[in-house]
C-alpha cells in the first residue's frame, strides 16, 4: 500500500512538473516569436578607408554607452555587414543603398516592419559627438516610434 501511494505520488509530481516545464517553454516561445528586435547595420564594402572605419568605431561607441541594457536583453543589435560579398549583396536593394551606411531595421518575429537610413553620418563624422549623439537620438526615436 506504502509503495503505491509513493508510485502515484512520483507520478503526479512528473506530471505536474512535466506540465509547468512545458508551459514555460511554450510562454518563452510566444515571446521570442513576438519580441520586437532593432539592428543598427552597418554596411562597408572590401576597400575600407579611415573614415568608413571611424563610422563603425564611432557608431559602436555610441551603441555601447547609450544603449548597454538593451544590448544585453537582446533588444538591440549591431551587425557589421561587407555588401561586397555575394551572400550581403541583398542588403543593397532591400535598403537602397548607395554608400557605406548606418541603417537601422524593426523586426518582430523575424519579419522586417521598418528601416531607416542614417543618412547625416557623412555630414557628422568629422564631428565624434554631433555624430555619436545623432546615432542615439535617431535610435531612440526609432524605437520610440511604434507605427
Amino acid at each position: 500500500m506504502f509503495r503505491k501511494s509513493i508510485l502515484v505520488l512520483l507520478l503526479f509530481l512528473m506530471t505536474f512538473s512535466t506540465s509547468l516545464f512545458f508551459d514555460s517553454f511554450h510562454s518563452h516561445s510566444q515571446a521570442a516569436v513576438t519580441q520586437e528586435k532593432i539592428v543598427v547595420y552597418y554596411f562597408h564594402g572590401n576597400m575600407r578607408c579611415r573614415t568608413c572605419n571611424k563610422i563603425e568605431t564611432y557608431t559602436k561607441e555610441a551603441i555601447n554607452a547609450g544603449f548597454a541594457g538593451e544590448l544585453k536583453d537582446g533588444l538591440l543589435e549591431i551587425r557589421v555587414i561587407n555588401t561586397d560579398k555575394s551572400k550581403n549583396e541583398h542588403f543593397i536593394k532591400d535598403f537602397k543603398l548607395t554608400n557605406r551606411a548606418v541603417v537601422l531595421v524593426r523586426s518582430r518575429g523575424g519579419q522586417l516592419e521598418k528601416w531607416k537610413n542614417l543618412d547625416r553620418i557623412w555630414l557628422l563624422v568629422r564631428k565624434k559627438e554631433a555624430f555619436q549623439s545623432y546615432i542615439n537620438d535617431e535610435i531612440q526615436l526609432f524605437m520610440a516610434d511604434d507605427e
